[in-house]
């Protein structure tokens, strides 16, 4: 399909490079060119492109910066990287920052081809090296996520076991707010006995405070 692509970078090499490989395609042009930081931000969201291939590293800032101005002003446009830094940060913030793909300097004029191809297709995509880093960040996410829902398990159950069924019963109703006359008449037993659970209450978990405990009993899905 006809494209028209924008340019960010400082390097006449790479420049060249992606000159010749645009002009392998009938229908594909240039629709305008910034070395700069600073002249893309004056030029590049105008020129309205298909696609925006990004540096990261211009000699006068960030292309993060660049790709989070363009994916507020140019929300139709895709933003693919075209980089030497081939970080699991860089990668991530670029993400973050609006990138609908990202390319490794190196690859060769097929590659770039294919990658301009898909993500006008609607694709997104990622050269393997980062891929795979990514996936690495997903799965350690992933670890981190079960071991938290265990660890919250794990608390569930101890607190569960040192309660005794009136504790959780008071702790219920000092969660919903009662003061301890009202709770004796709910449980029909004495407020110094109300008292007594309380105190034991505040042991056993560790807090100091009826906002603390209210904490709790929210946490263990009583309120």
């Amino acid at each position: 399909m006809p494209t028209s692509i924008y340019l960010i970078e400082d390097d006449a090499l790479v420049r060249d490079f992606v000159l010749r490989v645009i002009g392998q395609r009938p229908g594909w042009r240039l629709a305008g060119y910034s070395p700069t930081l600073t002249h893309a931000r004056a030029h590049a969201a105008v020129a309205a492109a298909d696609v925006y291939l990004v540096d990261l590293g211009l000699p006068d800032g960030r292309g993060e910066d660049l790709l989070r101005s363009l994916s507020r002003s140019n929300p139709g446009s895709e933003l693919l990287v075209f980089s030497v830094f081939g970080d699991e940060s860089r990668l991530i913030e670029a993400i973050e920052a609006g990138a609908t793909g990202y390319v490794l300097k190196g690859c060769s004029g097929e590659e770039l081809l294919a990658a301009i191809e898909q993500i006008r297709a609607g694709g997104a995509p990622i050269s393997s090296l980062l891929a795979r880093l990514l996936l690495k960040r997903l799965r350690s996410v992933q670890e981190a996520q079960v071991q938290a829902q265990q660890v919250s398990s794990d608390l569930e159950l101890a607190v569960s076991a040192i309660l005794s069924d009136r504790e959780t019963q008071v702790l219920k109703l000092v969660a919903q707010g009662y003061v301890n006359k009202e709770i004796a008449r709910k449980l029909d037993i004495s407020t110094h006995t109300v008292s007594s659970h309380i105190k034991s209450l505040y042991n056993k978990l560790a807090v100091h405070s009826r906002v603390q405990v209210v904490r709790i009993a929210q946490a263990r899905g009583l309120v």
